[in-house]
């Protein structure tokens, strides 16, 4: 036998040997995987959205075998998902209150004015970079859709430079929320008391933003009163504006264009 096809012969069986020490090692060192995980995972959407907070529905199915995470972590599953893996898993399903996202601004960019016209990708973090986006109201709503983009369930659609969200669909899942680079969408839980609060919030932006007018600063100009959008500044030649809170919508036009930055 020649020196060649000895070293052939030699490092064929080296590898068989390797292969059947690996095949035997997987043997007698595989962990059993629990079927619950596959069942779980058949019973989650599968859209691997990520509003649970894991990577996938996978790593999330994984978690409730594991116990880390309740029947409930699928968000856009509703009461049917969680009640299927609360029964794979042998646990009684505990109903959560249910949320929905709500819009906290209710003027769109046709209303508010633009400082300059935005020419960049149809994105609302995009446009936050530069100069937050153009629109004149500096805490206002972008309108480039990126919420409606990540609802994982249509549940928002653009009208008018503007997201509208349809309750019925709405799983309350946050990505919308945590994706807002002007976090004017929340989470309010839906209730008849929170239909109240979430017109009341359309129409004011946030219950914080409610302006006051510095009286000894104030040089009476009445500019604040000549460029609120809603009417909510009373001023008199001569005296000094006052802002009737009820109906200020936090704006910023006021506070943006007074001389003495006497607003705030």
């Amino acid at each position: 036998m020649t020196p060649l096809v000895t070293t052939v012969v030699f490092m064929a069986a080296l590898g068989a040997t390797a292969a059947l020490v690996l095949i035997a090692a997987a043997r007698f060192l595989a962990v059993p995987s629990d079927p619950r995980v596959e069942a779980v995972l058949a019973a989650l959407p599968g859209v691997n959205c990520g509003a649970c907070g894991y990577s996938s529905c996978a790593a999330a199915a994984a978690a409730v075998v594991r116990g880390e995470a309740a029947p409930g972590v699928c968000l856009i599953g509703k009461a049917e998902v969680s009640n299927a893996v609360a029964t794979i898993m042998g646990k009684e399903a505990k109903a959560a209150a249910r949320k929905i996202a709500y819009l906290r601004c209710s003027r769109n960019c046709g209303e508010a004015g633009t400082d300059f016209l935005y020419n960049g990708p149809a994105d609302c973090r995009s446009a936050m970079m530069l100069y937050g986006g153009g629109k004149t109201c500096s805490g206002g709503c972008i309108g480039h859709g990126t919420c409606e983009t990540v609802c994982p369930v249509d549940a928002i659609t653009m009208k008018n430079s503007l997201p509208v969200i349809d309750p019925a669909r709405c799983t309350g899942c946050g990505l919308c929320v945590n994706i807002c680079p002007k976090k004017i969408l929340a989470l309010i839980d839906d209730t008849p008391q929170a239909a109240e609060k979430k017109k009341c919030a359309e129409y004011c932006m946030q219950d914080d933003l409610k302006f006051e007018v510095d009286q000894e600063k104030c040089i009476k100009c009445g500019i604040c009163f000549n460029n609120c959008p809603v009417d909510a500044i009373v001023w008199e030649k001569g005296k000094p504006a006052f802002i009737e809170k009820e109906h200020c919508i936090g704006c910023y036009t006021c506070m943006r264009l007074c001389p003495p930055k006497a607003i705030g």
